[in-house]
């Protein structure tokens, strides 16, 4: 059970880098199978492109801030920890401090505090520096495989004229020796260059791939992306069919699936009587079913008072640990609580929850309005209803999963099967372009060469 509500809760959460993943892993493996169709050489292209975009875009950002933190923040000694949108409001940034679980903390506070424009800055100049970074990882990457594709095509297309070749020269039994020297020489240059640049070939395994949501990170990445990859198209062919890639990609992947999730949540809500905007992890809680048997979830809902101003609902959710509407949106992920740094020796242990909230992180005050709105009319619906609570939350529940499920699949089908059905198609029905332009061109070219040699000999 818990196992399922945290799968559910993953792939469920708008915020949530793993359904990105899923989504991308399935688009990937479906642009791979449509580029192979034309063309073997073509579809291993795609796949080391593919591949190589999903590390970068996946862990570029991430691992570029890290490397900034660990530089400009250190020689600064300013925690970047520190969420830097606690500054816009003054009185709820004054409480960070106040409520900071532990003294190292509140000192650290008090730093940004007298620091805050050099604080912003280094924010600022975090993220354009993680996202340059991570485009320059994608740009070396594209370099490398442009290369590689290029000399392993080229190295086929003279292997087969070499064996062309001889197979003329055994049929007609008089064949110029220069002519055939040539080719094996051709062939031998290739194969000494292949040789020399073995050394600088692309190793894609040790390639990895708005500020603070991981989410719209990925998004101006891959805007940043969509930019080099037609930039760097080497064909019209290319060129089209990254346009129809990146533009259903960014379409399929950032607006239809929260309003497929919506559109699900909205008939839930109207046609079966249930709220299921709450997070799967708390729908799935028998401790939080258990509060509507004993309707102890009543009094944490009228003590929570959603008109507050925010500096009073701030102090609130640090003062009411024990009200349901904070553990909550704590079990959410809205609020996050502080846990205690690992020693170096505790690397494959859990760190320990303090439960105290870590004040350094953000909290959207009005996520935590829209929980209790939720969780209050999610109990309203149950006491309407006239079902037991096990009745009541089975249905809740599986409402819940099916919502998560038929998003997923959407979305998957859309990427993994149509994106590049209609790819393919473009390809197929166009005339004279279903064979990998790169190697129609190297092929032309190999033929110019050749009939260059044969008339200086």
């Amino acid at each position: 059970m818990v196992i399922a509500a945290k799968i559910f809760s993953v792939l469920g959460n708008s915020q949530s880098l793993v359904p990105l993943a899923v989504k991308d892993t399935v688009n990937c493996a479906g642009m791979t199978a449509a580029s192979s169709i034309t063309s073997k050489d073509e579809g291993r292209d795609r796949f080391i492109d593919e591949v190589g975009t999903e590390a970068i875009w996946l862990g570029g950002i991430p691992l570029s801030k890290k490397i900034v933190d660990n530089t400009l923040f250190k020689v600064a000694r300013l925690d970047a920890k520190y969420d830097v949108r606690n500054l816009n409001n003054k009185d709820i940034f004054e409480k960070t401090k106040e409520y900071a679980p532990t003294e190292k903390i509140q000192k650290s506070i008090e730093k940004i505090k007298k620091n805050q424009k050099t604080f912003k800055n280094l924010n600022v100049a975090k993220f354009v520096a993680a996202t340059l970074m991570a485009l320059g990882m994608y740009n070396v990457m594209t370099d490398m495989k442009q290369k590689y594709t290029h000399n392993r095509i080229k190295t086929k297309l003279l292997k087969q004229q070499e064996k062309e070749s001889i197979e003329k020269m055994s049929q007609n039994n008089a064949v110029s020796d220069s002519v055939k020297d040539l080719n094996f020489q051709n062939v031998s240059k290739i194969r000494n260059e292949n040789k020399n640049n073995s050394g600088k070939s692309p190793s894609f395994n040790g390639i990895y791939g708005v500020m603070l949501d991981p989410v719209k990170n990925m998004m101006v990445l891959d805007g940043g992306i969509t930019t080099e990859r037609l930039g760097k198209s080497r064909s019209p062919q290319e060129f089209m069919g990254y346009a129809i890639k990146e533009g259903g990609f960014l379409f399929f992947m950032y607006v239809l699936g929260q309003k497929i999730q919506n559109h699900f949540e909205k008939v839930a809500d109207t046609k079966h009587n249930k709220n299921i905007g709450l997070d799967a992890r708390v729908l799935e809680n028998e401790a939080f079913k258990e509060s509507f048997a004993n309707k102890s979830i009543e009094q944490s809902l009228k003590a929570f008072d959603s008109s507050k101003s925010d500096l009073e609902l701030y102090e609130f959710l640090h003062k009411n640990p024990e009200n349901m509407v904070v553990d909550v949106a704590k079990q959410s992920d809205i609020i996050q609580t502080y846990k205690e740094p690992k020693k170096w020796y505790q690397i494959f242990t859990k760190s320990k929850d303090s439960g105290k909230i870590d004040t350094r992180k953000y909290i959207d005050l009005n996520e935590v309005r829209n929980t209790h709105k939720n969780m209050s009319k999610l109990y309203q619906q149950f006491n309407e209803s006239g079902q037991t609570v096990d009745e009541f939350f089975k249905g809740v529940r599986k409402l819940k999963r099916g919502s998560v499920i038929k998003n997923m699949a959407s979305t998957v089908l859309a990427l993994g099967i149509i994106l590049p059905g209609i790819m393919l198609a473009d390809r197929l029905l166009k005339p004279n372009n279903k064979e990998f332009a790169v190697e129609k061109e190297i092929k032309a070219m190999l033929e110019k060469e050749k009939e260059q040699s044969q008339q200086k000999v």
